[in-house]
């Protein structure tokens, strides 16, 4: 009898999430369908079968994850971190991995780094619930760092940029959730700042033809950042030095200090090596796309059209004329919402971001009232994936973010991006459900 009633406890769960993500579901395969619409077919397009056969089976994998307790998930978080490493690693081997708009990111049809995702979240949570506030401690932080550079790091070098940055985003919400001292929160914004700051500014000096000037010639050669490295990490070791006889705060704050900037000029560096030049300017053109109106701006410039043609009620469904003559490059992925605005207009892209904001309330609310530290921390690694890719992509459409090809959750016809979020939702599910559990 007992089970009975714990087995009805465990079918809790919230239905105005499950309702926003049926709706997205049914949004994205209208928008997939009118993208590859093709009036002279005699059969449906492949990419649209896909997609439905993506969504059925991410409802089916959510239904799962529901009832797979997450506490087992987080003690067995090494069994996942460690096959996750080796599947990324074998995505960089030459001739296995298979390389698609210049990332080598896929193995199989499918993309790893998307489930790297997941893994990140339950394998952070799982660490940072066992410590404790044990993370306060350097070393304990420290090897936290570790554990998160080296995905990072293999992710980078495939390269996937959009990729990295939600995982340094889920990164940054967990951190200061799970506790983390503020400073070492602001200390690795810094460095991602800093990091990517330097080569774009000088990308964008090259693309604009404004390279008379002494700031940039300074930071265009590679072995002057390299001695500023050298100084900022003396300096810092000399401050702590000191302070391990006068034990000062504001010492200790200055050798932490630059340490943050020793770090960040080499990220300069290796952000400089590694991005290529049509990353750098896909990064870039949202601030000025008419510099590069025929390459990386392309994309925003229709896509532009495509959302100001919309209007408020959208020009109709397959009577979008960016869409159905193909003008928007990659509009069942990344420039989906395109599509959306301008076959529905600002009516129907509102109810869009409408529903990702019920995912989100509602997904902060299961994580505040969640019956432990592990299940919160699990819920707000999940809403932070969701929200940098909504950002992100939405922001990406209509000039204001870079392209970085992030998918559009529920939304975009990527199988890997639709499987990952669909495991996160059930996440959540899992996470609300057991708090009648016990």
């Amino acid at each position: 009898m007992n089970e009975k009633k714990e087995l009805k406890k465990l079918l809790i769960f919230d239905w105005k999430i499950l309702v926003a993500i049926i709706f997205l579901m049914i949004t994205g395969g209208v928008a997939v369908y009118s993208s590859t619409y093709n009036p002279d077919a005699t059969k449906l397009n492949w990419l649209f079968l896909k997609y439905v056969f993506f969504s059925i089976t991410g409802l089916i994998i959510m239904c799962i994850t529901m009832f797979i307790n997450y506490t087992k998930l987080a003690e067995h978080r090494i069994s996942l971190y460690i096959p996750m490493l080796l599947v990324l690693i074998t995505v960089l081997i030459p001739g296995v991995g298979t390389t698609i708009n210049g990332s080598s990111s896929w193995l199989f049809g499918m993309q790893p780094s998307e489930f790297g995702k997941v893994i990140m979240i339950i394998f952070l949570a799982g660490y940072l619930d066992q410590i404790g506030d044990k993370i306060k401690e350097e070393k304990y932080f420290a090897l936290a760092g570790f554990f998160i550079i080296i995905p990072i790091i293999l992710v980078l070098l495939q390269p996937d940029l959009g990729t990295v940055l939600v995982y340094c985003f889920i990164v940054f919400v967990m951190l200061f959730v799970g506790g983390v001292p503020v400073r070492y929160i602001i200390g690795l914004l810094s460095i991602g700042v800093i990091g990517l700051s330097i080569p774009m500014f000088l990308a964008y000096k090259k693309m604009s033809d404004d390279i008379n000037n002494i700031l940039f010639n300074f930071l265009s050669h590679r072995l002057y950042i390299g001695y500023i490295c050298g100084i900022l990490l003396f300096i810092s070791i000399l401050l702590l030095t000191i302070n391990f006889y006068m034990n000062n705060k504001i010492i200790d704050l200055l050798s932490f200090s630059f340490f943050v900037l020793f770090l960040s000029m080499c990220a300069a560096l290796i952000f400089d090596v590694g991005l290529k030049t049509y990353q750098k300017e896909r990064l870039l053109v949202f601030m000025n796309p008419e510099l590069t109106r025929l390459s990386s701006g392309y994309n925003i410039i229709q896509s532009l059209i495509a959302v100001g043609s919309g209007g408020l009620f959208g020009e109709g469904f397959l009577n979008g004329s960016q869409s159905q003559l193909n003008f928007i490059p990659q509009q069942v992925n990344d420039f989906i919402f395109s599509n959306i605005c301008e076959e529905w207009g600002f009516i129907g892209s509102s109810l869009v971001v409408l529903a990702y904001a019920v995912i989100f309330i509602r997904g902060i609310t299961v994580a505040y009232f969640a019956k432990d530290r592990l299940g919160a921390l699990i819920v707000s690694g999940v809403v932070a994936m969701f929200l940098c890719h909504v950002l992100i992509n939405v922001g990406m459409v209509v000039g204001m973010m870079p392209i970085t090809g992030l998918t559009l959750p529920f939304v975009s016809s990527g199988g890997s991006s639709i499987i990952t979020f669909a495991i996160s939702i059930g996440l959540i599910f899992n996470v609300e459900s057991r708090r009648y559990v016990h």
